[in-house]
């Protein structure tokens, strides 16, 4: 792992739903120099802004979206991060594919909210928020129920903008669902 905790956010084309993971998340720590935000597709759109859709609903809640550029997932990335948080079942699979031994730090971002939600506030130790992401993460681990349909975030890549409200949804729920974790 690298000098400060990495999460990493994953999609597609790194164009929509990563984006707003990692920006929502990035917004979440944004006090803290300790943690590090990133994400990439695992079919990127290199070199391409955030969706203006998804671009939208970013900033209205309050987070940048600015000075974003799709990155292409690689295996250094997946192997350098302490958190993965992938958009479906499909992108974890992608992930192991590359680099199998990430499966104990690698989760759909919906799965890992759902298990936070589970988690007793006594379970999490650690001095730093980066302390308290790393017990999250491995206690996350320990009660990893097998992810299912309903821990996909939806795909809003060219669809309506109700497609689009319904995946940021999808992702700012278990984000809210961490803050309230960590007491932030």
């Amino acid at each position: 792992m690298s000098e400060k905790y990495t999460v990493l956010a994953v999609c597609t084309g790194n164009i929509c739903r990563s984006p707003a993971m990692e920006r929502l998340l990035a917004q979440l720590f944004a006090d803290e120099s300790e943690i590090k935000v990133i994400s990439a597709g695992t079919h990127a759109h290199v070199g391409e802004d955030i969706q203006p859709e998804m671009k939208e609903r970013i900033t209205d809640v309050g987070a940048s979206a600015d000075g974003f550029t799709a990155t292409q997932l690689t295996a250094e990335m997946i192997e350098s991060s302490d958190l993965i948080l992938a958009a479906t079942r499909v992108h974890v699979e992608d992930i192991l594919a590359e680099v199998p031994d990430a499966a104990s730090r690698t989760f759909t971002l919906r799965q890992f909210g759902r298990i936070l939600k589970n988690l007793d506030d006594a379970e999490i130790h650690g001095a730093s928020v980066a302390e308290k992401l790393r017990a999250l993460a491995e206690k996350a681990d320990q009660q990893r129920e097998a992810a299912g349909e309903n821990d996909d975030v939806v795909d809003p890549y060219m669809l309506p903008d109700d497609v689009y409200d319904e995946s940021f949804q999808q992702i700012r729920e278990p984000i809210e669902t961490l803050r309230g974790v960590l007491g932030r």
